[in-house]
Protein backbone atom coordinates (compact mmCIF):
# COMPACT_ATOMS: atom_id res chain seq x y z
CA UNK A 1 0.00 0.00 0.00
CA UNK A 2 1.05 3.63 -0.46
CA UNK A 3 0.72 4.37 3.06
CA UNK A 4 3.78 1.80 3.63
CA UNK A 5 5.54 2.82 0.61
CA UNK A 6 5.59 6.79 1.75
CA UNK A 7 5.78 6.68 5.38
CA UNK A 8 8.40 3.82 6.39
CA UNK A 9 10.70 5.66 3.81
CA UNK A 10 10.92 8.46 5.93
CA UNK A 11 14.55 8.48 7.21
CA UNK A 12 13.71 8.52 11.16
CA UNK A 13 17.01 8.77 11.93
CA UNK A 14 17.63 12.06 10.51
CA UNK A 15 17.36 15.60 11.84
CA UNK A 16 14.20 16.23 9.70
CA UNK A 17 12.33 17.40 12.56
CA UNK A 18 14.59 19.08 14.13
CA UNK A 19 14.47 22.23 12.73
CA UNK A 20 10.90 23.41 12.67
CA UNK A 21 10.71 22.50 16.27
CA UNK A 22 13.87 24.56 16.97
CA UNK A 23 12.05 27.18 15.32
CA UNK A 24 8.34 27.02 16.43
CA UNK A 25 9.81 26.65 20.27
CA UNK A 26 12.43 29.89 20.04
CA UNK A 27 9.04 31.24 18.28
CA UNK A 28 6.24 30.52 21.12
CA UNK A 29 9.18 31.43 23.76
CA UNK A 30 9.61 35.13 22.86
CA UNK A 31 5.80 35.86 23.91
CA UNK A 32 5.26 35.96 27.56
CA UNK A 33 2.09 34.52 28.58
CA UNK A 34 1.98 33.29 32.03
CA UNK A 35 -1.35 32.66 33.70
CA UNK A 36 -3.31 33.63 34.45
CA UNK A 37 -2.82 36.83 31.90
CA UNK A 38 -5.46 37.06 29.17
CA UNK A 39 -3.37 39.55 26.86
CA UNK A 40 -0.31 37.43 26.82
CA UNK A 41 -1.64 33.91 26.55
CA UNK A 42 -4.05 34.95 23.96
CA UNK A 43 -0.98 36.72 21.40
CA UNK A 44 0.28 32.74 21.95
CA UNK A 45 -3.14 31.63 21.20
CA UNK A 46 -2.80 33.46 17.88
CA UNK A 47 0.76 32.66 17.12
CA UNK A 48 0.04 28.79 17.10
CA UNK A 49 -2.57 29.87 14.43
CA UNK A 50 -0.08 31.29 12.35
CA UNK A 51 2.13 28.49 12.48
CA UNK A 52 -0.20 26.40 11.98
CA UNK A 53 -1.23 28.19 9.16
CA UNK A 54 1.74 28.67 7.32
CA UNK A 55 0.14 29.34 4.01
CA UNK A 56 -1.73 25.56 3.73
CA UNK A 57 -5.40 26.23 3.90
CA UNK A 58 -5.57 22.76 4.75
CA UNK A 59 -4.78 23.92 8.62
CA UNK A 60 -7.52 26.46 9.61
CA UNK A 61 -7.27 26.64 13.38
CA UNK A 62 -10.34 27.92 15.59
CA UNK A 63 -10.96 29.40 18.62
CA UNK A 64 -12.57 27.97 22.19
CA UNK A 65 -13.91 31.04 24.16
CA UNK A 66 -12.69 30.07 27.91
CA UNK A 67 -15.44 32.29 29.38
CA UNK A 68 -12.94 34.51 31.35
CA UNK A 69 -11.47 36.59 28.12
CA UNK A 70 -8.65 33.84 26.79
CA UNK A 71 -9.33 31.34 24.50
CA UNK A 72 -8.09 28.13 23.36
CA UNK A 73 -6.99 26.91 19.89
CA UNK A 74 -8.30 23.55 17.95
CA UNK A 75 -7.33 22.26 14.66
CA UNK A 76 -8.93 18.76 13.02
CA UNK A 77 -7.18 17.87 10.29
CA UNK A 78 -9.66 15.49 8.56
CA UNK A 79 -8.33 12.29 6.34
CA UNK A 80 -10.01 12.52 2.68
CA UNK A 81 -9.22 8.67 2.62
CA UNK A 82 -12.29 6.34 1.56
CA UNK A 83 -11.35 4.19 4.34
CA UNK A 84 -11.80 6.75 7.18
CA UNK A 85 -13.12 5.33 10.54
CA UNK A 86 -13.60 8.60 12.26
CA UNK A 87 -11.22 7.47 14.33
CA UNK A 88 -9.18 10.80 15.61
CA UNK A 89 -6.07 11.23 17.57
CA UNK A 90 -5.84 14.02 19.66
CA UNK A 91 -2.36 16.41 20.08
CA UNK A 92 -2.92 18.55 23.32
CA UNK A 93 -0.83 21.20 25.00
CA UNK A 94 -1.09 24.15 26.62
CA UNK A 95 0.50 27.18 26.15
CA UNK A 96 1.09 28.86 29.39
CA UNK A 97 3.61 29.48 31.10
CA UNK A 98 4.68 30.29 34.94
CA UNK A 99 6.50 34.27 35.84
CA UNK A 100 9.57 34.85 35.14
CA UNK A 101 10.40 37.88 38.09
CA UNK A 102 13.60 35.07 39.51
CA UNK A 103 15.20 36.13 36.26
CA UNK A 104 15.78 39.76 37.10
CA UNK A 105 18.77 38.75 38.85
CA UNK A 106 20.26 38.51 35.35
CA UNK A 107 19.50 41.94 35.17
CA UNK A 108 16.54 41.72 32.82
CA UNK A 109 13.35 39.24 33.56
CA UNK A 110 12.75 39.17 30.16
CA UNK A 111 16.09 37.83 28.82
CA UNK A 112 13.73 34.69 30.11
CA UNK A 113 11.57 35.05 26.86
CA UNK A 114 15.91 34.93 24.85
CA UNK A 115 17.17 31.64 25.04
CA UNK A 116 20.74 32.77 23.17
CA UNK A 117 20.97 35.84 25.52
CA UNK A 118 19.75 34.28 28.73
CA UNK A 119 22.31 31.75 28.50
CA UNK A 120 25.40 34.01 28.15
CA UNK A 121 23.67 35.87 31.03
CA UNK A 122 24.21 32.63 32.96
CA UNK A 123 27.61 31.94 31.91
CA UNK A 124 28.59 35.39 32.76
CA UNK A 125 26.41 34.81 36.40
CA UNK A 126 27.71 31.55 37.40
CA UNK A 127 31.64 31.55 36.19
CA UNK A 128 34.20 31.98 38.60
CA UNK A 129 31.50 31.83 41.54
CA UNK A 130 30.59 28.95 44.27
CA UNK A 131 28.00 27.32 42.83
CA UNK A 132 25.28 25.16 44.60
CA UNK A 133 24.07 21.75 43.25
CA UNK A 134 21.51 23.12 40.36
CA UNK A 135 23.67 26.22 39.36
CA UNK A 136 26.81 23.35 39.05
CA UNK A 137 24.73 21.29 37.40
CA UNK A 138 23.10 24.05 34.89
CA UNK A 139 26.72 25.70 34.24
CA UNK A 140 27.70 22.24 33.01
CA UNK A 141 25.33 21.78 30.16
CA UNK A 142 25.39 25.64 29.68
CA UNK A 143 29.06 24.22 27.94
CA UNK A 144 27.06 22.14 25.58
CA UNK A 145 25.03 22.63 22.53
CA UNK A 146 22.09 20.17 23.52
CA UNK A 147 19.98 22.32 25.85
CA UNK A 148 17.89 25.32 25.40
CA UNK A 149 16.84 27.67 28.48
CA UNK A 150 14.30 29.99 28.81
CA UNK A 151 10.77 30.26 30.97
CA UNK A 152 8.22 27.22 29.00
CA UNK A 153 11.82 26.02 27.28
CA UNK A 154 10.36 22.53 28.26
CA UNK A 155 7.21 23.37 30.26
CA UNK A 156 5.93 23.24 27.67
CA UNK A 157 6.30 25.30 24.45
CA UNK A 158 8.40 22.63 22.87
CA UNK A 159 5.18 20.15 23.56
CA UNK A 160 3.11 22.90 21.62
CA UNK A 161 6.19 22.75 19.13
CA UNK A 162 6.37 19.19 18.41
CA UNK A 163 2.31 18.99 17.84
CA UNK A 164 2.85 21.81 15.50
CA UNK A 165 5.70 20.40 13.46
CA UNK A 166 3.58 17.08 13.13
CA UNK A 167 0.17 18.78 12.36
CA UNK A 168 2.33 20.53 9.43
CA UNK A 169 3.91 17.42 8.44
CA UNK A 170 0.78 15.57 7.86
CA UNK A 171 -1.28 18.48 6.35
CA UNK A 172 2.02 19.25 3.53
CA UNK A 173 0.53 18.97 -0.12
CA UNK A 174 2.03 17.24 -2.37
CA UNK A 175 2.39 17.43 -5.72
CA UNK A 176 -0.53 15.22 -6.71
CA UNK A 177 -2.64 17.55 -4.01
CA UNK A 178 -2.58 14.82 -1.84
CA UNK A 179 -1.19 14.66 1.91
CA UNK A 180 0.26 12.39 4.27
CA UNK A 181 -2.86 12.34 6.37
CA UNK A 182 -4.83 10.83 3.61
CA UNK A 183 -2.91 7.88 3.73
CA UNK A 184 -4.72 7.29 6.77
CA UNK A 185 -7.61 5.69 7.64
CA UNK A 186 -8.34 8.85 10.79
CA UNK A 187 -7.54 12.52 11.92
CA UNK A 188 -5.29 14.13 13.98
CA UNK A 189 -7.13 17.18 16.21
CA UNK A 190 -4.47 19.88 17.59
CA UNK A 191 -5.89 21.03 20.60
CA UNK A 192 -3.38 23.77 22.90
CA UNK A 193 -5.26 25.43 26.09
CA UNK A 194 -4.28 28.37 28.52
CA UNK A 195 -4.34 28.30 32.09
CA UNK A 196 -2.71 24.82 33.14
CA UNK A 197 -0.45 26.43 35.72
CA UNK A 198 -3.46 27.85 37.13
CA UNK A 199 -6.70 25.90 37.47
CA UNK A 200 -6.87 24.89 34.15
CA UNK A 201 -9.75 26.51 33.05
CA UNK A 202 -9.27 26.32 29.38
CA UNK A 203 -9.44 22.60 29.03
CA UNK A 204 -11.85 22.77 31.24
CA UNK A 205 -13.98 24.96 29.21
CA UNK A 206 -13.02 23.11 26.04
CA UNK A 207 -14.00 19.32 26.94
CA UNK A 208 -17.86 20.74 25.89
CA UNK A 209 -16.95 21.73 22.62
CA UNK A 210 -15.08 18.66 22.22
CA UNK A 211 -17.77 16.93 22.47
CA UNK A 212 -19.86 19.30 20.44
CA UNK A 213 -16.91 18.01 17.60
CA UNK A 214 -16.76 14.86 18.10
CA UNK A 215 -20.78 14.67 17.63
CA UNK A 216 -20.90 17.17 14.59
CA UNK A 217 -18.09 15.64 12.82
CA UNK A 218 -18.86 11.84 13.68
CA UNK A 219 -15.43 11.21 14.99
CA UNK A 220 -13.82 8.47 17.57
CA UNK A 221 -11.58 9.62 20.30
CA UNK A 222 -9.15 7.14 19.74
CA UNK A 223 -7.57 8.68 22.51
CA UNK A 224 -4.96 12.12 23.82
CA UNK A 225 -1.34 11.96 23.27
CA UNK A 226 -0.10 15.33 25.53
CA UNK A 227 2.84 16.63 24.80
CA UNK A 228 3.87 18.51 28.60
CA UNK A 229 7.38 17.40 30.46
CA UNK A 230 9.29 15.25 31.26
CA UNK A 231 12.12 14.79 33.46
CA UNK A 232 14.37 12.85 35.58
CA UNK A 233 12.84 10.14 38.26
CA UNK A 234 15.47 10.02 40.22
CA UNK A 235 19.69 10.91 39.89
CA UNK A 236 19.83 8.90 36.64
CA UNK A 237 19.02 11.92 33.77
CA UNK A 238 19.72 8.99 31.04
CA UNK A 239 16.43 7.38 31.74
CA UNK A 240 13.09 8.61 29.34
CA UNK A 241 10.02 8.26 30.18
CA UNK A 242 6.16 7.98 28.61
CA UNK A 243 3.43 7.56 30.63
CA UNK A 244 -0.22 5.98 30.17
CA UNK A 245 -2.06 7.99 32.95
CA UNK A 246 -2.01 10.83 35.34
CA UNK A 247 -1.28 11.52 38.83
CA UNK A 248 -4.41 13.40 40.71
CA UNK A 249 -4.37 16.66 43.33
CA UNK A 250 -6.60 17.44 46.12
CA UNK A 251 -6.03 20.50 48.01
CA UNK A 252 -6.95 19.79 51.13
CA UNK A 253 -7.42 23.16 53.35
CA UNK A 254 -7.99 23.98 56.86
CA UNK A 255 -9.64 27.21 58.71
CA UNK A 256 -8.39 26.88 61.77
CA UNK A 257 -10.15 28.94 65.33
CA UNK A 258 -8.13 29.73 68.15
CA UNK A 259 -8.91 31.34 71.43
CA UNK A 260 -7.40 35.43 70.98
CA UNK A 261 -5.80 36.18 74.12
CA UNK A 262 -3.08 38.84 75.61
CA UNK A 263 0.24 37.43 75.52
CA UNK A 264 0.48 38.51 79.27
CA UNK A 265 -2.29 36.11 79.93
CA UNK A 266 -0.84 33.27 77.64
CA UNK A 267 -3.00 30.60 79.61
CA UNK A 268 -6.30 31.97 78.65
CA UNK A 269 -6.03 31.63 75.42
CA UNK A 270 -5.26 29.05 72.05
CA UNK A 271 -2.97 30.46 69.67
CA UNK A 272 -4.32 29.51 66.28
CA UNK A 273 -1.07 29.59 64.87
CA UNK A 274 0.15 26.65 66.97
CA UNK A 275 -2.61 24.60 65.88
CA UNK A 276 -1.99 25.37 62.55
CA UNK A 277 1.91 24.27 63.42
CA UNK A 278 0.94 21.35 64.81
CA UNK A 279 -1.36 20.35 61.88
CA UNK A 280 1.42 21.11 58.97
CA UNK A 281 3.59 19.10 61.32
CA UNK A 282 1.63 16.08 61.00
CA UNK A 283 1.24 16.40 57.37
CA UNK A 284 3.88 17.68 55.84
CA UNK A 285 5.83 14.62 54.22
CA UNK A 286 4.17 12.15 56.40
CA UNK A 287 4.50 8.74 54.83
CA UNK A 288 1.17 7.71 55.83
CA UNK A 289 -0.13 9.94 53.37
CA UNK A 290 1.47 8.94 50.69
CA UNK A 291 -0.61 6.94 48.08
CA UNK A 292 0.54 3.85 45.78
CA UNK A 293 -0.37 1.97 43.29
CA UNK A 294 0.39 -1.71 42.10
CA UNK A 295 -0.49 -3.36 38.74
CA UNK A 296 0.32 -3.93 35.79
CA UNK A 297 0.60 -2.73 32.08
CA UNK A 298 1.14 -4.99 28.92
CA UNK A 299 2.02 -7.81 31.38
CA UNK A 300 4.52 -5.61 33.17
CA UNK A 301 4.35 -5.32 36.76
CA UNK A 302 4.44 -1.59 37.80
CA UNK A 303 4.71 0.10 40.82
CA UNK A 304 3.75 3.93 41.52
CA UNK A 305 4.71 5.98 44.62
CA UNK A 306 3.22 9.62 44.60
CA UNK A 307 5.38 11.90 46.75
CA UNK A 308 4.42 12.69 50.20
CA UNK A 309 2.00 16.23 51.03
CA UNK A 310 3.33 19.20 51.28
CA UNK A 311 2.07 22.94 52.57
CA UNK A 312 1.56 25.31 50.16
CA UNK A 313 0.51 27.92 53.16
CA UNK A 314 0.50 28.80 56.72
CA UNK A 315 -0.30 31.88 58.09
CA UNK A 316 -2.29 33.32 60.38
CA UNK A 317 -4.63 36.13 59.54
CA UNK A 318 -3.90 38.75 61.67
CA UNK A 319 -4.29 42.18 59.78
CA UNK A 320 -1.60 44.11 61.73
CA UNK A 321 0.63 43.71 64.82
CA UNK A 322 -0.39 43.43 68.08
CA UNK A 323 0.03 42.31 71.61
CA UNK A 324 -2.48 39.43 71.23
CA UNK A 325 -2.45 35.59 69.68
CA UNK A 326 -4.05 34.49 66.86
CA UNK A 327 -7.86 34.13 66.68
CA UNK A 328 -7.54 32.46 63.23
CA UNK A 329 -5.45 31.30 60.77
CA UNK A 330 -5.16 29.14 57.06
CA UNK A 331 -3.44 26.50 56.00
CA UNK A 332 -3.27 24.47 52.74
CA UNK A 333 -1.81 21.32 51.61
CA UNK A 334 -0.68 19.67 48.56
CA UNK A 335 -1.51 16.49 48.32
CA UNK A 336 -0.93 14.25 44.96
CA UNK A 337 -2.76 10.51 44.81
CA UNK A 338 -3.45 7.87 42.78
CA UNK A 339 -6.11 5.61 44.19
CA UNK A 340 -6.84 7.61 46.93
CA UNK A 341 -10.80 8.83 46.80
CA UNK A 342 -12.06 12.57 48.08
CA UNK A 343 -14.02 10.42 51.12
CA UNK A 344 -10.89 8.90 52.02
CA UNK A 345 -8.95 11.84 52.31
CA UNK A 346 -11.74 13.66 53.87
CA UNK A 347 -11.80 11.32 57.18
CA UNK A 348 -7.87 11.89 57.12
CA UNK A 349 -7.79 15.26 57.22
CA UNK A 350 -10.71 15.05 59.89
CA UNK A 351 -8.62 12.66 61.67
CA UNK A 352 -5.18 14.70 61.94
CA UNK A 353 -7.01 17.88 62.78
CA UNK A 354 -8.98 16.32 65.88
CA UNK A 355 -5.31 14.90 66.68
CA UNK A 356 -3.29 18.21 66.31
CA UNK A 357 -6.43 19.66 68.60
CA UNK A 358 -5.53 17.28 71.25
CA UNK A 359 -1.85 17.57 70.97
CA UNK A 360 -2.21 21.24 71.06
CA UNK A 361 -4.47 20.60 74.43
CA UNK A 362 -1.63 18.92 75.81
CA UNK A 363 1.32 20.93 75.03
CA UNK A 364 -0.27 23.78 76.87
CA UNK A 365 -1.42 21.64 79.44
CA UNK A 366 2.31 20.80 80.21
CA UNK A 367 3.85 24.38 79.63
CA UNK A 368 1.03 25.16 81.98
CA UNK A 369 2.07 22.96 84.53
CA UNK A 370 5.79 24.04 84.29
CA UNK A 371 4.93 27.65 84.30
CA UNK A 372 2.91 26.57 87.55
CA UNK A 373 5.71 24.42 89.60
CA UNK A 374 8.13 27.39 88.78
CA UNK A 375 6.18 29.79 90.80
CA UNK A 376 4.12 31.37 88.16
CA UNK A 377 0.72 32.69 88.54
CA UNK A 378 -1.97 32.40 85.69
CA UNK A 379 -5.67 31.55 85.29
CA UNK A 380 -5.45 27.85 84.00
CA UNK A 381 -6.40 27.17 79.84
CA UNK A 382 -9.72 26.35 78.79
CA UNK A 383 -10.28 22.57 79.50
CA UNK A 384 -11.96 21.99 76.04
CA UNK A 385 -9.79 20.08 73.13
CA UNK A 386 -11.91 22.02 70.45
CA UNK A 387 -14.33 20.27 67.91
CA UNK A 388 -13.63 19.43 64.28
CA UNK A 389 -16.19 19.85 61.37
CA UNK A 390 -16.23 19.79 57.66
CA UNK A 391 -17.46 22.01 54.87
CA UNK A 392 -20.97 20.04 54.67
CA UNK A 393 -21.52 20.18 58.67
CA UNK A 394 -20.30 24.06 58.47
CA UNK A 395 -23.38 25.02 55.66
CA UNK A 396 -25.53 23.11 57.66
CA UNK A 397 -25.28 24.64 60.88
CA UNK A 398 -24.92 27.93 59.39
CA UNK A 399 -27.96 27.73 57.54
CA UNK A 400 -30.14 26.95 60.44
CA UNK A 401 -28.73 29.65 62.16
CA UNK A 402 -29.17 31.75 59.27
CA UNK A 403 -32.72 30.62 58.89
CA UNK A 404 -33.84 31.59 62.33
CA UNK A 405 -32.92 35.15 61.34
CA UNK A 406 -34.06 35.38 57.68
CA UNK A 407 -37.08 33.15 57.93
CA UNK A 408 -38.37 34.24 54.41
CA UNK A 409 -34.91 34.07 52.61
CA UNK A 410 -33.02 32.08 50.14
CA UNK A 411 -29.92 30.79 51.98
CA UNK A 412 -28.32 29.80 49.01
CA UNK A 413 -28.54 32.97 47.30
CA UNK A 414 -26.86 34.76 50.05
CA UNK A 415 -23.79 32.43 50.26
CA UNK A 416 -23.47 33.04 46.37
CA UNK A 417 -24.13 36.78 47.13
CA UNK A 418 -20.66 36.83 49.86
CA UNK A 419 -18.96 35.09 47.48
CA UNK A 420 -19.44 37.35 45.32
CA UNK A 421 -18.71 40.13 47.48
CA UNK A 422 -15.84 38.16 48.57
CA UNK A 423 -14.24 37.81 45.48
CA UNK A 424 -13.79 41.69 44.80
CA UNK A 425 -10.71 41.22 47.41
CA UNK A 426 -9.49 38.02 47.17
CA UNK A 427 -6.29 37.03 45.55
CA UNK A 428 -7.57 33.64 44.15
CA UNK A 429 -10.05 31.05 44.74
CA UNK A 430 -8.19 29.70 47.80
CA UNK A 431 -8.69 32.95 49.74
CA UNK A 432 -12.34 33.24 48.57
CA UNK A 433 -13.02 29.89 50.24
CA UNK A 434 -11.25 30.70 53.08
CA UNK A 435 -13.37 34.08 53.38
CA UNK A 436 -16.19 32.42 52.94
CA UNK A 437 -15.47 29.55 55.39
CA UNK A 438 -15.19 32.12 57.86
CA UNK A 439 -18.44 34.16 57.34
CA UNK A 440 -20.27 30.91 57.82
CA UNK A 441 -18.35 30.14 60.72
CA UNK A 442 -19.28 33.32 62.01
CA UNK A 443 -23.03 33.47 60.92
CA UNK A 444 -23.11 29.33 62.55
CA UNK A 445 -21.47 31.15 65.98
CA UNK A 446 -18.91 28.41 66.07
CA UNK A 447 -16.38 29.55 68.94
CA UNK A 448 -12.58 27.82 69.51
CA UNK A 449 -10.65 25.93 69.05
CA UNK A 450 -11.92 24.96 65.75
CA UNK A 451 -10.84 23.67 62.91
CA UNK A 452 -12.92 23.24 59.57
CA UNK A 453 -11.83 21.04 56.88
CA UNK A 454 -12.61 21.59 53.30
CA UNK A 455 -10.82 20.92 49.77
CA UNK A 456 -9.83 24.02 48.18
CA UNK A 457 -10.11 24.34 44.19
CA UNK A 458 -8.04 23.07 42.44
CA UNK A 459 -9.44 19.28 42.19
CA UNK A 460 -7.71 17.03 39.56
CA UNK A 461 -8.93 13.33 39.19
CA UNK A 462 -5.91 10.68 38.37
CA UNK A 463 -6.53 8.67 35.70
CA UNK A 464 -5.51 4.83 36.03
CA UNK A 465 -3.24 3.64 33.62
CA UNK A 466 -4.55 0.81 31.33
CA UNK A 467 -4.06 -1.05 28.16
CA UNK A 468 -5.44 -0.18 25.30
CA UNK A 469 -5.17 0.30 21.17
CA UNK A 470 -3.07 3.90 22.32
CA UNK A 471 -0.82 2.21 24.44
CA UNK A 472 -0.52 -0.80 21.89
CA UNK A 473 0.49 1.60 19.48
CA UNK A 474 3.09 3.38 21.83
CA UNK A 475 4.47 0.37 22.49
CA UNK A 476 5.00 -0.55 18.60
CA UNK A 477 6.40 2.97 17.78
CA UNK A 478 9.18 2.39 20.88
CA UNK A 479 10.43 -0.49 18.90
CA UNK A 480 11.92 1.49 16.57
CA UNK A 481 13.77 3.45 18.72
CA UNK A 482 17.52 2.97 19.72
CA UNK A 483 17.42 4.23 22.70
CA UNK A 484 15.40 2.51 25.93
CA UNK A 485 12.66 4.65 26.69
CA UNK A 486 10.42 3.19 29.89
CA UNK A 487 6.21 2.96 29.47
CA UNK A 488 5.38 3.96 32.74
CA UNK A 489 1.98 4.37 34.49
CA UNK A 490 1.09 7.53 35.91
CA UNK A 491 2.23 11.01 34.68
CA UNK A 492 4.02 12.59 38.26
CA UNK A 493 3.37 16.02 37.66
CA UNK A 494 -0.63 18.33 37.27
CA UNK A 495 -1.32 17.96 34.04
CA UNK A 496 -4.57 18.80 31.78
CA UNK A 497 -4.87 15.05 31.45
CA UNK A 498 -6.81 14.80 34.54
CA UNK A 499 -9.37 16.73 32.17
CA UNK A 500 -10.55 14.26 29.62
CA UNK A 501 -11.06 11.67 31.45
CA UNK A 502 -13.15 10.44 34.33
CA UNK A 503 -12.51 6.78 35.35
CA UNK A 504 -15.66 4.58 36.69
CA UNK A 505 -13.87 4.30 40.19
CA UNK A 506 -13.52 7.60 40.67
CA UNK A 507 -15.63 9.21 43.52
CA UNK A 508 -16.54 13.12 43.72
CA UNK A 509 -19.43 13.08 46.16
CA UNK A 510 -16.76 14.21 48.92
CA UNK A 511 -15.34 17.02 46.37
CA UNK A 512 -19.03 18.17 45.72
CA UNK A 513 -20.38 18.39 49.39
CA UNK A 514 -16.63 19.70 50.83
CA UNK A 515 -15.40 22.47 48.46
CA UNK A 516 -17.15 25.61 49.28
CA UNK A 517 -16.65 26.93 45.35
CA UNK A 518 -18.07 23.84 44.02
CA UNK A 519 -21.26 24.52 41.42
CA UNK A 520 -21.12 28.22 42.71
CA UNK A 521 -22.00 31.17 40.90
CA UNK A 522 -21.93 34.92 41.10
CA UNK A 523 -24.75 37.51 40.30
CA UNK A 524 -23.97 36.68 36.45
CA UNK A 525 -24.43 33.04 36.72
CA UNK A 526 -20.41 32.28 36.42
CA UNK A 527 -18.95 30.15 38.07
CA UNK A 528 -16.39 30.97 40.55
CA UNK A 529 -14.38 27.44 39.92
CA UNK A 530 -14.49 26.63 36.33
CA UNK A 531 -14.94 22.37 37.62
CA UNK A 532 -18.34 22.18 38.43
CA UNK A 533 -21.02 18.83 38.02
CA UNK A 534 -22.05 19.47 34.44
CA UNK A 535 -18.14 19.73 33.58
CA UNK A 536 -17.33 16.52 35.36
CA UNK A 537 -20.36 14.92 33.79
CA UNK A 538 -18.74 15.97 30.79
CA UNK A 539 -15.08 14.63 31.10
CA UNK A 540 -17.13 11.45 32.12
CA UNK A 541 -18.88 11.39 28.89
CA UNK A 542 -15.60 12.27 26.65
CA UNK A 543 -13.40 9.16 28.67
CA UNK A 544 -10.36 9.44 26.14
CA UNK A 545 -7.53 7.44 26.74
CA UNK A 546 -4.22 8.87 27.55
CA UNK A 547 -0.71 9.17 26.95
CA UNK A 548 1.96 11.49 27.92
CA UNK A 549 4.88 11.56 25.31
CA UNK A 550 6.96 15.10 26.38
CA UNK A 551 10.05 16.59 26.33
CA UNK A 552 12.78 16.06 28.28
CA UNK A 553 14.36 19.17 30.69
CA UNK A 554 15.19 19.76 34.29
CA UNK A 555 14.16 22.66 36.37
CA UNK A 556 9.97 23.17 35.07
CA UNK A 557 8.95 26.66 36.55
CA UNK A 558 12.90 27.31 37.97
CA UNK A 559 15.32 30.11 37.24
CA UNK A 560 17.17 27.19 34.99
CA UNK A 561 14.50 26.03 33.23
CA UNK A 562 15.64 23.95 30.33
CA UNK A 563 14.88 21.42 27.26
CA UNK A 564 17.08 18.78 26.12
CA UNK A 565 16.53 19.66 22.22
CA UNK A 566 17.98 15.96 20.77
CA UNK A 567 15.61 14.07 22.53
CA UNK A 568 12.61 16.67 22.42
CA UNK A 569 13.04 17.98 18.90
CA UNK A 570 14.16 14.57 17.50
CA UNK A 571 12.88 11.90 19.29
CA UNK A 572 10.05 12.79 20.63
CA UNK A 573 8.25 13.93 17.40
CA UNK A 574 9.12 10.81 15.75
CA UNK A 575 7.58 8.78 18.45
CA UNK A 576 4.47 10.54 18.16
CA UNK A 577 4.43 10.17 14.21
CA UNK A 578 4.68 6.51 14.39
CA UNK A 579 2.26 5.79 17.24
CA UNK A 580 -0.58 8.14 15.28
CA UNK A 581 0.27 6.10 12.11
CA UNK A 582 -0.07 2.92 13.81
CA UNK A 583 -3.09 3.89 14.91
CA UNK A 584 -4.59 5.40 11.76
CA UNK A 585 -3.38 2.59 9.81
CA UNK A 586 -5.17 2.13 6.74
CA UNK A 587 -7.15 -1.30 6.61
Amino acid sequence: MQFFGTIQAMDKKSSRWFDSVYEFTETLLAIPSASPGAEGENRCAEKIAELLAADRDALQSIFWDTGDGRKNIACLLKSRNPNNSGKTTVLMSHFDTVGVDAFGRFGDANLAFRPAELAEAMRTSLKGKRRDASEESSFRVLESDEWMFGRGSVDMKSGVAVNIALMREFARPRDDGTRLIDELAGNLLFLSCPDEETESAGILSAVPELLKLREREGLVYLGVVNTDYTAPRDEDESARFIYSGTIGKLLPSFYILGVRTHVGEVFRGVDAAHIAAELVSRINLNAEWIDAWRGSLGGEEITEVAPPPVALQMRDLKPSYNVETAGDAFVYVNWLTLTMTPEQAMQKMKDTARAALESVREAVDEAYRKFESLGGQAQPPPATTGQVLDYETLLREAEVRWRAANQAGDFSGWVSAKADEFAKTAKDTRDLSRMLIAELVSVAQIGGPAVVVFFSPPYYPSVMPQENELTRAVRSALKEQDQPIQLRGFYPYISDLSCVRLDDGIEVTSVKKNMPLFDLRDAAHALFYALDSAKLNDIRALGCPVVNIGPFGSDAHGLYERVHMPYSFETVPQLIFDTICNTLTAA
